[in-house]
């Protein structure tokens, strides 16, 4: 990575981080009193390798379905906490919520920050027994660069080959069952967001978050992704996928990025569903804003698509629905 990339990357870690402190002050809530949050639980040796868990504590003792959540925040910034009001939600529906956080770009570039996430499910994979979850029901959820994240990790998932040719150890690899993704206002294909032509190529500073993810210039991009080597910067999407919960929003440059992935999972018959940020959260990844009743919508829609797809776990009756395992 040249010098000019690297300095604009480290500007970007300031800048953005900052604008998520804000936002964190304004949506903070605290734990609800029925869950048990513990924050900064180490899984590797990276100065953000580490994660928050929440369990609901009349589950702790009960087997459980899991939720990982991976954030977004343009691959150089993220705060776990601001995540926390939606996921604290998944908790108290029944799951033991794994949120994971990540080295940044320039920092760490591709594929770095995919290696971490996978100690980082490993970490959780391992304490199955500790935590009480059931590893052949999972949920994984993100938004923005997120869902770059979580689409790669089902990919790799699906397609082992994929973890040796990116020198990626899972050690874990068959014993984690991905039954849904979930995905807010998600970035999934470089070779869209850095084409001029696509419309999701004009979000705020995209040029500038690819290429110091990747430690490319954008002309050095184009010419990479040609490359067999090049070709491993995106998710492959393919008939493995799982059922996925879509939400884009009104007033954001990447909801064609979802367009385009609806497009993809028509012609792979993979079974999906949209939900429309508009008005109060129509801006980029508001549909995790649980402060607003069409968040909450939003999300309540999403259990509807997600929890018949773990029928061991969830029934619905006329007050919504309810953890059933014993």
């Amino acid at each position: 990575m040249n010098n000019k990339l690297y300095a604009r990357g480290v500007a970007a870690n300031y800048f953005y981080n900052a604008t998520e402190l804000l936002a964190l002050a304004l949506t903070y809530r605290p734990a609800p009193k029925d869950i048990e949050y513990n924050k900064n639980i180490r899984y590797g040796n990276e100065k953000n390798n580490y994660m928050h868990t929440y369990c609901r504590k009349d589950l702790k003792d009960r087997k459980k379905p899991l939720l990982i959540y991976v954030h977004g925040g343009g691959w150089v910034s993220g705060l776990l906490e601001m995540r926390s009001p939606y996921i604290y939600k998944w908790a108290q529906k029944g799951f033991f919520a794994s949120s994971l956080n990540y080295s940044f770009a320039p920092q760490k570039i591709f594929p770095e920050a995919i290696k971490e996430l996978f100690a980082a499910i490993d970490h959780v994979i391992d304490r199955a027994d500790e935590y009480n979850i059931d590893t052949e029901n999972v949920v994984i959820a993100g938004e923005s660069a997120g869902g770059y994240f979580i689409s790669y990790i089902i990919d790799c998932i699906n397609n082992p080959e994929k973890l040796d040719l990116l020198g990626i150890e899972f050690k874990n690899i068959g014993k984690i069952n991905i039954k849904v993704m979930v995905s807010h206002s998600g970035a999934f294909v470089f070779e869209n967001l850095m084409n001029p032509e696509k419309k999701q190529s004009k979000y705020p500073d995209m040029k500038m978050m690819i290429t110091t993810f990747t430690g490319k210039t954008i002309k050095e991009l184009r010419e990479f992704v040609k490359t067999k080597e090049g070709q491993l910067l995106s998710p492959c999407f393919d008939e493995k996928f799982p059922p996925s919960f879509l939400c884009w929003c009104s007033r954001d440059p990447l909801r064609f990025e979802t367009f385009d992935l609806v497009e993809k999972f028509k012609e792979l018959g993979v079974a999906y569903k949209t939900f429309k940020g508009d008005g109060a959260i129509g801006n980029h990844a508001w549909t995790i804003v649980t402060m607003f009743k069409k968040a909450r919508i939003c999300l309540d829609e999403t259990f509807d698509f997600a929890l018949p797809y773990l029928p061991d776990y969830f029934e619905k009756s006329a007050d919504g629905w309810n953890f059933i395992k014993k």
